[in-house]
């Protein structure tokens, strides 16, 4: 999963770069305005009865019609909800625009809704490689029809078909490979089983949307204050910093960790080296990538996007640091989920709303920049409340997190330092002008330098996590030929 994860952005990055040089800033604000209403009513279309399924360990027959039908039966609402009064929103978010734009993209409300069950289950069975294949296969859908009809000069509506394609590719990529269909077959079940499923999809889904309001509230305020073009300079530099970080969240953290930490839930000593080890690894492949985008921002935007996302970069380097802190935080989510208490989930919510939001309102008038420096020091105050909370389910861990994190943190520090004393003797070596070659020599600068600091200061990890992924491939080789497969290791 992580693989796809990364082999999908560099397809971000090269599909944005030409999508941002075919439309113009106007078209990202107004298709990210017309996602918060989708982004919102995706938190409530199941009641969190995928994580219930993942954490539950009630039979699967039990649980899988019961769960589907509450998941169709509240995004048919939701649908009904939003499609006949596409006025109604686009009047909330402050542009009539949006409101053929929020007419089609409700289509993804019912897509969604099919994709949410079949993928949970594939999930609960650590069948990863579907879920990952149905991603990727989604991502180059996407990327696809959208640079088509951007090319072919359909503006925003680009965006807004590649988003349904890729969600009707990947409900196809799930229901071929979760066999047997019992989430669609009726069977009779208990009320007892239902409640439970509830109980535990309620809790995660007030936490699922205090990290939607979290996340989006912004946005539309930007928008509806300061306008769709300051938007979209806001969004892509959110994008561009973070897209990755919130796709690893989501298909690595909560589609990999969580049912991975439930799975080992009652031994907490294990448990415990489990989270330590994910969390070194999230460090050590995140630090490099949000640093070297602060690193490299204020060359790369111009020559990369164009004199007219100029901008953007300050907001694109403080994003950049958020891209740091939200992965470190991240990994204590599905910590909370698998041991039971996703109401860890919802206190560091609030706190964040109770950080953030007076916050960005005193920030405000410095614009964009005021708002995306607002939001970035709420999460570094979410990470330490996280981290205390985490110290509460697994007591004496919080310094053993610091330890774990503090050699990708140098190695990043190293490497930023790196970059920037480069920066000019590479202009010097083009004639004084920064252009593809010398952002090419300072990512190359930057990549040797942390691989170097990295690997000195966190051997044994590394090699752990290359043994590991050798290990993997031959037992996938060994499988594939039919041969007895080797026992796994324990962590």
């Amino acid at each position: 999963m992580t693989a796809v994860t990364f082999l999908i952005r560099p397809i971000n990055i090269i599909s944005g770069i030409i999508m941002a040089r075919l439309l113009d800033p106007h078209d990202f604000g107004v298709v990210a305005l017309a996602m918060l209403v989708f982004t919102a009513t995706n938190l409530f279309s199941g009641l969190g009865m995928d994580s219930a399924l993942i954490h539950t360990k009630l039979p699967r027959r039990q649980t899988a019609f019961p769960a589907f039908l509450t998941n169709m039966i509240i995004s048919s609402l939701l649908f009904l909800l939003v499609f006949p009064n596409a006025h109604f929103w686009a009047g909330l978010l402050g542009n009539e625009e949006v409101v053929p734009v929020v007419r089609v993209l409700s289509l993804l409300i019912l897509l969604d809704a099919l994709y949410i069950i079949p993928a949970a289950l594939l999930r609960k069975d650590l069948r990863i490689g579907w879920v990952s294949t149905a991603t990727l296969l989604a991502e180059i859908a996407n990327t696809t029809l959208s640079l088509t009809l951007a090319w072919l000069g359909f503006g925003y509506w680009s965006l807004v078909y590649g988003k349904i394609i890729a969600s009707v590719t990947r409900n196809f990529v799930v229901w071929r490979a979760c066999e047997g269909w019992d989430w669609i077959i009726p069977r009779r079940w208990r009320w007892a089983d239902l409640r439970e499923l509830l109980g535990f999809g309620i809790q995660n889904t007030s936490s699922g949307f205090l990290s939607f309001f979290n996340s989006n509230w912004d946005d539309w305020l930007v928008g509806r204050v300061l306008g769709t073009t300051p938007l979209g300079f806001y969004s892509k530099a959110y994008n561009l910093s973070n897209k990755t970080i919130t796709g690893f969240n989501r298909r690595v953290m909560s589609g990999v960790f969580f049912p991975s930490f439930a799975r080992i839930q009652d031994d907490r000593p294990r448990l415990a080296r489990l989270y330590l080890k994910t969390l070194g690894i999230v460090a050590l492949v995140m630090t490099p990538m949000a640093l070297g985008v602060l690193a490299v921002a204020q060359e790369g935007v111009p020559i990369l996007l164009g004199e007219k996302w100029i901008p953007m970069i300050p907001t694109l380097q403080i994003f950049a640091l958020m891209a740091l802190i939200r992965p470190l935080s991240g990994t204590t989510s599905p910590l909370f989920q698998a041991v039971g208490r996703p109401n860890y989930n919802v206190h560091v919510g609030l706190l964040l709303l109770g950080v953030m939001a007076p916050l960005v309102l005193l920030l405000l008038s410095q614009g964009i920049v005021g708002v995306a420096f607002a939001v970035t020091f709420a999460h570094l105050v979410g990470l330490l409340f996280n981290v205390y909370q985490a110290n509460r389910i697994l007591p004496g861990v919080a310094p053993q997190m610091l330890r774990a994190v503090l050699p990708a943190l140098i190695s990043g520090g190293m490497m930023v330092t790196a970059v920037y004393v480069s920066k000019p003797f590479l202009a010097d070596f083009a004639g004084g002008q920064h252009n593809w070659l010398t952002l090419t020599g300072m990512v190359l600068v930057g990549a040797v330098t942390y691989l170097a600091m990295a690997y000195l200061l966190q051997k044994t990890l590394i090699r752990e996590a290359v043994l590991l992924f050798w290990q993997v491939l031959q037992r996938r080789r060994r499988r594939v030929a039919g041969r007895p497969q080797m026992e796994g290791q324990g962590v």
